[in-house]
């Protein structure tokens, strides 16, 4: 087998199936049910050949302890999704390249090249077909070197858990000690039992929820057919913050108090997006959408282990004039707020809504409360993850890259693989925006908080 792109060999084909109860069921929360759409994927690449028997041997060892990575995703007849056994099984693949690593590292951020280290799933074929809902491929170069491609489906888990396997796999494979995770998915579903005492059949769907909607039958079909005709023009554009540029934000976004590294930055990046991707309608809505983790708000002991989605989706709306001209430490004090602001309740009504819209077989309509091709934002956090801890056979990467996501204006935020504290901002926008980033004039824009001292 041949991929046309870098003439990659197939070497190997590897099911893992750990063994499980023939016949079991593990349900999934209808927040899993709403990620499933998506998926989590990226690609490592390492300076020396791993060695494909000890991480297939390490990986079959991992996998015991997430067995729902090896299940088949199935839909019932009351609208929920679930994982199914006996096992589809996760997939490892082995590949061999006849070019070197220096032949393919240029140009990857800007093409759909990074999609040829990874072992690609159809979210949509999942509920339909015994396919494999973990995938790994390792390409090995010639010369030396390899890349390790990892795609989970989102209705596993969220960014927080994937790179949690990653390097409870990564401790397995180096003989340390590991944590087992907490897969109880109804700590979140009871939240939404708890928010109303009736079964969710009865009573009115509430109209909204923060950072969800409902879409019509009319805008269903614009949206997907926005997605169609627009995600060739999508490109991922590297942007690069030193650690003392990071501070210099921060520093500047604290005028009205003690600010996060994180909120300073989010408002930073939403304030310039929308001056690069201006509405003309000055009092046009623009909008950013942040994942906030919420695994402090379940009631566990230990659910800083929870393997799954535990994400709110934290909304903020302002007009066009009014951020373009807004003052960064208002900005991201406003951010501050309203990720602070999330607690049980807003947990429970979340799930709640969800609950209901998958109890009426509706999931395929809800979407996240944000239209990127209105130029609104989504801020996806990932700075403070051990990204970099996937250490195999005594190294660990020294880059790593993630495939373009054909939506624009979604922004990934990563550690700085040197581990210096600054953060690499993974931006995948539309290609008349990465053309004007190349300017000096937008250089100037996105650093001019200089650095701090």
């Amino acid at each position: 087998m041949i991929s046309k792109a870098l003439r990659l060999r197939t070497v190997e084909n590897i099911r893992i199936k750990p063994a499980t109860n023939d016949g079991a069921r593990f349900c999934l929360n209808a927040l899993d049910h709403f990620e499933s759409w998506f998926l989590l994927e990226i690609v490592y690449f390492y300076e020396h050949t791993l060695d494909s028997a000890r991480l297939h041997q390490s990986l079959r060892q991992a996998l015991y302890a997430f067995p729902q990575l090896c299940g088949q995703l199935r839909r019932a007849s009351a609208g929920f999704l679930a994982i199914n056994y006996p096992h589809a099984g996760a997939l490892l693949t082995v590949c061999e390249s006849d070019r070197t690593m220096l032949d393919i590292s240029s140009g990857l951020r800007e093409t759909y090249a990074v999609y040829d280290f990874i072992e690609r799933i159809n979210p949509l074929q999942l509920p339909l077909k015994n396919r494999p809902l973990a995938t790994f491929r390792i390409t090995r170069f010639k010369g030396g070197g390899s890349a390790l491609g990892i795609s989970f489906s989102h209705a596993l888990t969220d960014g927080l858990s994937f790179y949690y396997f990653i390097n409870h796999w990564s401790r397995v494979h180096e003989g340390q000690p590991v944590s087992p995770p907490l897969h109880d998915r109804s700590l979140l579903a009871c939240t939404a039992d708890a928010a109303d005492g009736t079964a969710l059949n009865h009573g009115e769907h509430p109209e909204t929820c923060r950072g969800f909607r409902r879409l019509t039958a009319w805008q269903l079909c614009t949206l997907f057919s926005r997605f169609l005709l627009g995600q060739s023009s999508v490109v991922c554009h590297v942007l690069p913050f030193t650690r003392n540029q990071v501070m210099a934000i921060k520093n500047a976004a604290q005028r009205l108090g003690p600010i996060s590294r994180n909120d300073a930055l989010n408002a930073h990046l939403w304030q310039f997006c929308a001056q690069l991707n201006p509405s003309a309608d000055t009092k046009a809505m623009r909008k950013l959408l942040i994942p906030a983790n919420v695994r402090s708000k379940i009631d566990h002991p230990r659910a800083d282990h929870y393997f799954g989605n535990a994400i709110a989706h934290v909304e903020l709306s302002a007009q066009q004039a009014e951020l373009a001209s807004a003052d960064l430490s208002s900005l991201a004090h406003q951010c501050k707020q309203r990720i602070a602001a999330i607690d049980r309740e807003h947990l429970s009504q979340q799930m709640l809504w969800l609950g209901r819209h998958e109890h009426d077989k509706a999931m395929y309509r809800i979407y996240a409360d944000i239209d990127p091709y209105a130029g609104d934002c989504m801020i996806s956090n990932l700075s403070r993850l051990p990204l970099y801890n996937a250490q195999f056979d005594g190294a660990r990467p020294f880059r790593a890259e993630v495939p373009i996501i054909p939506i624009p204006w979604v922004l990934q935020l990563f550690p700085s693989p040197d581990a210096s504290g600054g953060i690499v901002v993974y931006a995948h926008i539309p290609r008349s925006a990465a053309g004007k980033l190349k300017l000096a004039t937008w250089q100037a824009e996105l650093y001019k908080y200089g650095e701090a001292g």
